[in-house]
């Protein structure tokens, strides 16, 4: 359409119009990215459960943005595994990541799915979002941020 001619309906659909409605079946390139994710998650899940939160911050990207529910976001790797060390002095034992959508390209990818912890507050659970970034042929959690859905008892 012309420019300043269409509808705002018409705007909208061309709008979107690159983004698939239909939940088709997953190309080859998108399950083996998923699975890339999904490794890293389990990379990641190891080393927070055996209590390594340097291990389990080598996961985010050195210049990575977490956004914890309720807190103040934390930038960079350092202050991502001061963030894991609190969760952990705060009775934090396990971390469940449950990958349920990824999509993504060549350098950037997205991940979206649920969580459980649990411990000595008892289990919370909640649901996630993260973009990842290729670092020198790895992918590195960029930004995070995720909502608590069960509050663990405090």
């Amino acid at each position: 359409s012309v420019v300043g001619t269409s509808t705002p309906h018409e705007s909208m659909s061309n709008f979107f119009s690159h983004i698939p409605l239909t939940s088709a079946p997953l190309s080859a390139a998108n399950r083996a990215l998923f699975q890339e994710i999904k490794s890293r998650q389990q990379d990641f899940m190891k080393a927070f459960n055996a209590g390594d939160a340097e291990g389990a911050a080598q996961v985010y990207d050195p210049d990575g943005y977490f956004m914890p529910n309720g807190k103040n976001p934390v930038k960079g790797r350092s202050g991502i595994e001061e963030y894991f060390k609190s969760d952990m002095a705060d009775g934090v034992v396990t971390a469940t990541i449950i990958t349920e959508e990824v999509n993504g390209g060549d350098e950037w990818a997205f991940e979206r799915g649920s969580y459980h912890l649990d411990g000595s507050r008892g289990p919370e659970s909640g649901a996630y979002l993260q973009v990842w970034k290729k670092i020198d042929g790895c992918w590195l959690i960029h930004n995070d941020c995720f909502n608590v859905i069960q509050a663990a008892a405090k």
